[in-house]
């Protein structure tokens, strides 16, 4: 009997042969989108002059905002992103204008004949400067119990810290994505690279002017996603349907890997402090964290995935009394989007900083404070939202890869591999 569990599309990988949006597609019969976009984080747009793009011949369709027959809205949960900037642009990336044509040559001689003209307004591009303008996305998010107060005052030592972590991308191997086809009575077929084909065809049929039913949306494969393509495989889709509902013929949009980076969100950057209180021999009494994340120019995920960093701000730990506060700040960058961990790998870094530092302080190893202050069945079993937890096996686990890791042993040859090498180095000088 064979054991091995393989991928349904595993032989198609390999060999190669794997259907991909951009290769479903008749090229004879197909035109080519694409996308002009802000080079300014905050401006005003005070001119469009399509007029030396339009006769080219091959182009057959220029859009702008003015021309989306339904709503110019493409946030997936609040409603303030829109399609195509109208007025103002709010990050380097967002859409402006799209193009279908027969070629990509045809498509960078039109680009270069149209013109747009902005007026700069003043970005906010960072955390600090967003705290300064008090820009928030959202009002402040607090979960609290016990008595954080008592707690510190109860604690022998505190230690107060901070971590930044930056933004990450997502480098799906297929670029953002998208093949839109005219059907009969109005109709469209979109075929997306897409985490999330039903979001897709209702933020389709809404810029359409369509009800859902008349938009068909099919995924074969993504080629990656990571979160990159949960939300945002919306945009493409939106602009090749809008390209092919004109245009009245398919049109095939693929973002060059530049493109795709300058235009999509990536991981949440994050600005954490924190206040941790403990005793002597390393047990957490109270804990103190502010999130900050930068959402950017709109909310796309960001508020869920704030709150997913607060539910994981304690990770794997019983604190008595606690303080998380998280924000989402507005900003003049590309909206941030699901990835991986969703906000979870920001909540857990804080805390497992903040342990590393109380071994360091207290020269132990943060192995044994991690083990001291897990949850355990006994009486050490709530979260800080109030969920009682039930099957805890952190000990058990710990204990299994502590031996099977052969932890303190290669912990005491790395130890002295350091010291070997310390040595060896101040010897040489």
């Amino acid at each position: 009997m064979n054991k091995n569990v393989h991928h349904e599309s595993s032989r198609q990988h390999v060999t190669g042969s794997a259907v991909y949006v951009n290769d479903m597609y008749d090229r004879h019969n197909m035109l080519i989108g694409k996308v002009i976009y802000s080079n300014h984080p905050h401006a005003k747009i005070t001119k469009i002059n399509l007029n030396g793009a339009r006769n080219i011949i091959g182009i057959h369709c220029i859009l702008t905002s003015k021309d989306i027959p339904g709503k110019n809205q493409i946030g997936p949960v609040f409603h303030d992103e829109p399609c195509l900037a109208s007025d103002i642009v709010e990050c380097i990336g967002q859409a402006v204008i799209l193009l279908a044509g027969d070629s990509e040559e045809v498509l960078h001689e039109a680009v270069n004949r149209i013109e747009i003209k902005y007026k700069a307004l003043k970005p906010i591009l960072t955390i600090d400067e967003a705290k300064k303008e008090n820009c928030k996305l959202a009002p402040t998010r607090t979960i609290e119990r016990g008595n954080i107060s008592e707690g510190f005052n109860g604690s022998k030592h505190i230690i107060e810290g901070s971590l930044t972590s930056g933004a990450q991308e997502h480098w799906y191997l297929e670029p953002q994505t998208a093949l839109s086809v005219p059907q009969e009575d109005g109709d469209i077929t979109v075929y997306a690279s897409s985490q999330n084909p039903t979001e897709t065809q209702i933020i389709v049929a809404k810029v359409l002017g369509l009800e859902s039913k008349n938009v068909t949306c099919e995924v074969k494969r993504m080629g990656g996603g990571f979160g990159g393509k949960e939300t945002q495989a919306n945009h493409i889709a939106a602009w090749s349907a809008l390209l092919a509902h004109y245009a009245k013929k398919p049109v095939m949009m693929q973002l060059f890997r530049d493109d795709d980076q300058k235009i999509t969100g990536k991981r949440h950057p994050f600005q954490s402090s924190y206040k941790i209180g403990f005793n002597e021999n390393g047990e957490i009494l109270a804990y103190e964290v502010d999130l900050n994340a930068d959402a950017g120019h709109a909310a796309d995920l960001s508020m869920a995935i704030l709150e997913r960093a607060m539910l994981h701000a304690e990770n794997s730990y019983f604190i008595p009394n606690i303080k998380i506060t998280a924000t989402a700040w507005k900003t003049n960058n590309f909206s941030n989007t699901a990835f991986r961990g969703f906000g979870g790998p920001q909540g857990m870094a804080v805390i497992e900083h903040a342990v590393d530092r109380i071994a360091k302080f207290l020269g132990k190893d943060s192995a044994e404070i991690r083990l001291l202050n897990f949850y355990s069945p006994e009486n050490k079993a709530i979260t800080p939202y109030g969920q009682l937890l039930s099957n805890i096996h952190l000990q058990t686990i710990y204990e299994k890869i502590i031996v099977s890791s052969d932890y303190y042993k290669r912990k005491k040859i790395s130890m002295f591999s350091i010291l070997h090498s310390d040595l060896s180095r101040k010897e040489s000088l």
